[in-house]
């Protein structure tokens, strides 16, 4: 029987978190059209910004896990 990573080289979660980095990616690049349309309400724009902040940094964070995750699945079954 094979196993799905005969079939498929990322498991699970290595495949999930990279499609949790690329909508994370996607809502960044979202936030740059909502700050500059929200840009008259000062208090809505800080706002905005800190939640684009928040998202960088936790984008930051998958990021590195997601290396030592390719880290730990490029090594060789013992």
């Amino acid at each position: 029987m094979t196993n799905n990573t005969e079939r498929f080289p990322l498991n699970d979660q290595t495949y999930d978190l990279i499609s949790i980095l690329h909508h994370k990616s996607k809502a960044l690049a979202a936030y740059e059209g909502y700050l500059s349309d929200v840009q008259p309400d000062t208090q809505l724009t800080q706002i905005l910004v800190e939640i684009k902040h928040d998202e960088m940094r936790h984008l930051e964070k998958l990021k590195a896990h997601l290396g030592r995750l390719l880290v730990e699945n490029d090594t060789p079954d013992a």
